[in-house]
C-alpha cells in the first residue's frame, strides 16, 4: 500500500520528469527546427494551394490533398533533421500520420465551431488553429513519434 509520501511523490516526479523533457536545452534547439520545417512546408503549400485553387480546384479539396501532401514532405524533415529518429521509418510514419489526421480533425473542429457557428472571421480563426494543431504535433511527436531513449528511459 502506498503512503501519504509516496501518493503526493507521484505528480511532482511525473511534473519534474515532463518540465525536463520539454524544455531541456536539446529540447529548445528542437522546437526552433520544427519551427523551421513548419514555416517551410506551410509556406510552399500556401504557394500549392493559390496556384490549385487560381487553376479551378475547389478550396477544400486542394486543401485536403495539400494536407496530405505536406504531411509526408514534413515527415520526411522532421524524422531527419529535427527528431533525429534512427527507428523504424513505417511504424514511425503510421504514427506521424495519426498524429496530423487527430490535428487535421482539430482543425477543422475549430474551424467549424468558430466560423461556421460563432461566426468569427476565418482569417483569426485560422491562424490560432495552425499554432494549436502546431503545439499538438510538436508535442505529440516528440513523445509518441519519435521518442527518443533518453525520452523512453525518463518516463518509465
Amino acid at each position: 500500500m502506498a503512503t501519504g509520501k509516496q501518493v503526493l511523490a507521484w505528480p511532482y516526479s511525473t511534473i519534474i520528469r515532463w518540465r525536463n523533457l520539454i524544455f531541456s536545452r536539446n529540447s529548445i534547439f528542437q522546437l526552433v527546427r520544427f519551427g523551421v520545417v513548419g514555416l517551410l512546408t506551410n509556406a510552399f503549400g500556401y504557394i500549392l494551394y493559390l496556384i490549385a485553387t487560381f487553376a479551378g480546384i475547389p478550396p477544400k479539396l486542394a486543401m485536403s490533398i495539400l494536407y496530405l501532401l505536406g504531411v509526408f514532405m514534413s515527415f520526411a524533415a522532421n524524422r531527419r533533421w529535427v527528431f533525429i529518429h534512427a527507428g523504424e521509418q513505417q511504424g514511425a510514419l503510421f504514427r506521424y500520420g495519426t498524429i496530423y489526421g487527430i490535428g487535421y480533425a482539430l482543425n477543422y473542429s475549430i474551424l467549424y465551431v468558430f466560423v461556421d457557428k460563432l461566426h468569427y472571421s476565418h482569417i483569426y480563426v485560422q491562424a490560432f488553429g495552425i499554432i494549436s494543431v502546431a503545439a499538438f504535433a510538436y508535442v505529440a511527436s516528440s513523445i509518441y513519434t519519435f521518442p527518443s531513449t533518453n525520452k523512453r528511459k525518463q518516463n518509465q
